[in-house]
């Protein structure tokens, strides 16, 4: 019974070590509509299926893409263009070094830093400052509560849009 017993742990050591090694994340390019996971690291881009959540922070060497009504609890890098959803929720920063969409009824909790142009879809609210090197579009209704900078000095207002201030 002892061996019986000592085989019986041996392998569920086995089974549950593969199982750790498996859920690790390391190199994450894709979350499943309605899928939750906690940070994402990406050696390419990364896209999250609408009404999904990560809990914590995206980092990906590409694009990053979030699809409709999103939750994303950290900061977001994206090593190339960023593109939310409608609806998506960011509690934190975003940073991207090309061009930056957001959608509609979208907010962020941070900072936004782009490396080219920067589009806020309609009623779009980002809390903190917008730092752009290109040209900046906002959608009507949209809310920069912070400030704005565009490198090219072209910012466009829809109606109804406002900013806390234009440095």
């Amino acid at each position: 019974m002892r061996k019986v017993f000592t085989k019986l742990l041996i392998t569920l050591l086995v089974v549950a070590s593969t199982l750790v090694m498996v859920t690790a994340d390391t190199d994450t390019t894709t979350l499943v509509a309605g899928g939750t996971s906690g940070n994402i690291s990406s050696s390419a881009a990364f896209t999250a299926g609408a009404n999904s959540t990560v809990n914590g922070y995206i980092n990906a060497a590409a694009a990053v893409t979030l699809g409709a009504n999103v939750t994303v609890t950290g900061n977001i890098s994206a090593g190339a263009a960023f593109t939310s959803g409608d609806s998506a929720k960011i509690k934190g920063s975003v940073s991207s070094k090309a061009a930056f969409t957001s959608g509609a009824n979208s907010t962020i909790g941070g900072n936004v830093t782009v490396g080219a142009d920067f589009t806020s879809g309609a009623n779009a609210i980002i809390s903190g400052n917008v730092n752009v090197t290109g040209d900046v579009t906002l959608g009507a209704g949209s809310k920069i509560l912070g400030s704005i900078h565009s490198g090219t000095g072209v910012i466009t207002f829809g109606a109804g849009a406002t900013v806390g201030s234009v440095k």
